[in-house]
């Protein structure tokens, strides 16, 4: 019975204590929170992503094109939950947004092509069979392009065929389709440093390797 009593008298006094603070003051505290945690996971999971995509052996333009729509995403996230948290009309910015992206969409493709391809590139990135000087052969029903890939981008990844024509193949079709891989590419591994020193000292040890070969 003692210990009930003493329960209840913990829920009242957090009530009363809940009860001095406005509406306004306990959004505040929240968006802090969210805000903080935004920090947090930026700094936390950004290099993370990066080894994992240096690992790829893909350009590094690719990279930083990675890790911007990495940021961009992580921000729209945000930008959401803050919206919830102060009442703003969801449903209003998703109509607006709808609109922009069916306007962008009609006037290059489909607004799911766009999404749909922009997914394809971090699942490609995350492939280590799938990189550049790889020999690959996507099937396509009956048909099938083969060539070396040269490179991916957001939207598309490009093969070199045997002839020297170059095929922009669209990423979603790739992760579609059945992909043999022919030849793994012979590529000095990218290193997963993300400072500027590391790198320099990683170029200074490549290039005593090709002296020491000579």
């Amino acid at each position: 019975m003692l210990k009930e009593l003493n329960d209840l008298n913990w829920v009242t006094q957090l009530k009363a204590v809940a009860e001095h603070f406005s509406p306004t003051i306990a959004q505040l505290v929240i968006s802090l929170i969210v805000m903080a945690f935004y920090a947090l996971l930026s700094r936390r999971i950004a290099p993370f992503i990066y080894r994992t995509i240096a690992a790829t052996m893909l350009k590094e333009e690719m990279n930083r094109r990675a890790m911007v729509v990495f940021h961009i995403l992580l921000f729209l996230l945000l930008v959401v939950v803050l919206s919830i948290i102060w009442g703003v009309d969801i449903k209003g910015l998703l109509v607006l947004a709808s609109s922009m992206i069916a306007v962008v969409g009609v006037a290059l493709f489909a607004a799911w092509s766009l999404l749909s391809n922009i997914t394809a590139f971090f699942i490609l990135l995350g492939q280590r069979s799938f990189a550049q000087g790889v020999s690959v052969r996507v099937i396509d029903g009956s048909n099938h392009v083969e060539g070396v890939i040269v490179e991916v981008n957001l939207f598309s990844t490009v093969l070199r065929t045997s002839e020297g024509e170059l095929v922009v193949y669209p990423n979603n079709l790739i992760v579609s389709r059945p992909v043999v891989v022919k030849q793994t590419a012979v590529v000095e591994a990218v290193p997963t440093a993300v400072t500027p020193a590391e790198k320099r000292q990683h170029r200074r040890e490549m290039l005593l390797k090709t002296a020491h070969r000579k």
